[in-house]
């Protein structure tokens, strides 16, 4: 009985050992999503060239992402938007962040995508930089381009 106790306790403290372990890389590489204290909003559209209709399943998907760090498996997500049935284009979109978060050092991006169905039909090939460095602050123009 008594060692049946103590295989139940150290069971109980396995989680507090195992994240005590836990690396300080993986713990960086981790996303993380939008701040409940999201203060300022970043407004854009995508858009692209060819003329091709959208259909009425497609979707928008824009990420705003903190690519700063070398290594990084995936970049930091700050915010995310999916639009469904967006119409044409331009398809207006809004990103929130916490400004207080923002490092003047580091790069950010927006990255867009547009599916329809289960297959990416269009994506920004070049980062888009944002906030930093130069790069849009406001009303931002993503150009995609075609997936063949």
């Amino acid at each position: 009985m008594i060692g049946r106790r103590l295989s139940l306790a150290a069971l109980a403290f396995l989680p507090f050992v195992l994240g005590a372990c836990a690396s300080d890389d993986a713990k960086k590489n981790a996303p993380v999503y939008p701040s409940p204290t999201a203060d300022s909003v970043l407004t854009g559209a995508v858009n692209y060239r060819p003329r091709i209709a959208l259909t009425p399943d497609a979707v928008l998907k824009v990420w705003l992402q903190d690519i700063s760090v070398p290594g990084r498996p995936v970049p930091l997500v700050l915010d995310e938007r999916e639009i469904r049935s967006p119409g044409q284009v331009p398809v207006a979109f809004e990103l929130r962040y916490d400004s207080r978060a923002i490092d003047p050092t580091h790069v950010y991006t927006i990255l867009a995508r547009i599916y329809e169905g289960d297959r990416t039909r269009f994506i920004n090939v070049k980062p888009f930089g944002v906030l930093t460095h130069g790069g849009c602050m406001d009303k931002c123009q993503v150009l995609v381009d075609p997936m063949y």
